[in-house]
């Protein structure tokens, strides 16, 4: 098993790099996490590859999705607490995405997220609820 670490980090992202990190998330968990089939995760995450080092600190599709195999094999007795842990952390991201949705004027968010970081690997996954800190709104940031 690798060795991980918890902590916040804070992002500034708009309300489509939200939904690319959740998708990608998403993404991670099924076809890595729990079917761990590396190719149809990689040809899954180069759709996101725009946000991949943004938010889980490897900036390809290639990487990433070994990376993400390599974890889930080194520590199999850890799978459902992964598998629930990423589910946490999207369910927040979706949250994120509802707030832009409901305030169109909102240009970006400025989030203290939390992360689980897979020191040997070299990733991280949003590991659940974060806090809003500030929004952009018409061009003033406004601290929440």
């Amino acid at each position: 098993m690798g060795r991980r670490t918890e902590y916040i980090d804070t992002l500034t992202l708009s309300k489509d790099q939200i939904n690319k990190i959740k998708r990608a998330q998403f993404e991670m968990r099924m076809e890595g996490f729990q079917n761990q089939d590396e190719e149809k995760l990689r040809q899954k995450l180069s759709a996101f590859a725009s946000v991949l080092s943004l938010a889980f600190m490897l900036g390809t599709p290639f990487t990433l999705a070994a990376a993400v195999i390599s974890a889930i094999t080194s520590g199999p007795s850890d799978r459902d607490i992964i598998i629930t842990i990423c589910r946490h952390g999207e369910d927040y991201l979706e949250g994120l995405w509802n707030i832009m949705d409901d305030n169109p004027n909102y240009e970006l968010l400025k989030v203290e997220l939390p992360f689980l970081e897979f020191i040997d690997e070299g990733f991280r996954i949003v590991s659940g609820a974060g806090r809003v800190v500030a929004v952009k709104d018409n061009g003033i940031w406004i601290p929440m």
